[in-house]
């Protein structure tokens, strides 16, 4: 497996806009993101990986849950450029990107690609990092795979 990517410009969110927030079952999945790792939740009753993470498995309810460290490698699924600025500061047109993992789940990401997506073509995440003030977090996006 490749080394994950950082990518180098930090982004500040703009003043009026919140910081993603921090919940009990997305802490390893951020906790991950920190050091370079998709971590995916992953129910030990039927083995399947999931998102969005959650108390309980999405297909069985099942409560016994791990978490793994994904490659992070699919394909786009579904995708749209917003040219909407919901937040002062904000720089639009963005793309946000629903991702189809090799291992199953599917998140909605934004794109670092530099230009438009296409569905079905393989991608890789990418880590970024967002700051307000002093708090900062580590996020995974999604952009083309290397060839």
């Amino acid at each position: 497996m490749e080394p994950p990517t950082f990518l180098e410009l930090p982004i500040t969110i703009a003043p009026s806009r919140p910081l993603p927030g921090r919940h009990e079952e997305d802490l390893e999945h951020l906790a991950g993101a920190a050091r370079g790792e998709l971590r995916i939740p992953r129910c030990l009753d039927c083995d399947r990986q999931f998102w969005p993470s959650g108390p309980v498995c999405r297909f069985c309810f099942g409560r016994h849950l791990d978490w793994v460290s994904d490659p992070g490698t699919g394909v786009v699924n579904s995708w749209v450029k917003a040219h909407k600025q919901y937040f002062e500061g904000d720089v639009v047109p963005y793309v946000v990107v629903q991702v189809t993992l090799d291992s199953g789940p599917r998140l909605t990401t934004s794109w670092t690609g530099d230009r438009d997506p296409v569905v079905g073509e393989p991608v890789a995440v990418a880590f970024f990092s967002v700051t307000k003030g002093d708090d900062q977090r580590w996020l995974p996006q999604f952009g083309p795979a290397a060839p």
